[in-house]
């Protein structure tokens, strides 16, 4: 099978010999698997999503186009697995507004020069929490929707810094 395409392998399979995927995850996935472990440094992630690349590209073989090159089209797979595997890996900020509250660091941010670095409005919901205000009842003072105000909380938690 050496001299053979993947224009003539991506037909056979289109044809029922699906065995013939063996020789496309054969020609390719010592480069995948190098380009994502470059990204990655994880190996046991780095075979899941080899692994996942090679199920994206079988499941959409039917609509292939056997014209085209398979290579650009399994690295477009790869950059799309790696974007879904660095979403569902990043670190979230919480909105509870417990650690607000419940926060010792918040007296001393609200009174100290931190809150230079935010805007106007941030600063006004900051000094709302300190005072006991709930997210609710600030999103009625402000006549803004909860989770607006739950998106500033979060974008000045970030300027500032805050860990848990």
């Amino acid at each position: 099978m050496a001299g053979i395409s993947d224009k003539d392998i991506i037909k056979k399979i289109k044809n029922g010999e699906i065995d013939q995927y063996s020789y496309i995850v054969k020609k390719y996935t010592t480069l995948i698997y190098r380009f994502i472990k470059r990204k990655l440094f994880k190996k046991e992630e780095t075979d899941d999503l080899v692994q996942n690349v090679f199920i994206s590209f079988y499941k959409a073989i039917e609509k292939f186009d056997e014209k085209r090159p398979v290579k650009p089209y399994i690295f477009q797979i790869v950059q799309n697995e790696l974007k879904m595997y660095y979403r569902s890996n990043k670190k979230l900020v919480s909105l509870d507004e417990n650690i607000y509250l419940e926060d010792d660091r918040l007296q001393d941010i609200v009174n100290d020069d931190y809150l230079n670095h935010l805007s106007q409005e941030e600063r006004n919901i900051f000094q709302q929490i300190n005072k006991g205000y709930s997210y609710q009842e600030i999103a009625k003072q402000l006549k803004k929707p909860l989770n607006t105000i739950k998106s500033i909380v979060r974008r000045a938690r970030g300027k500032l810094k805050i860990d848990r």
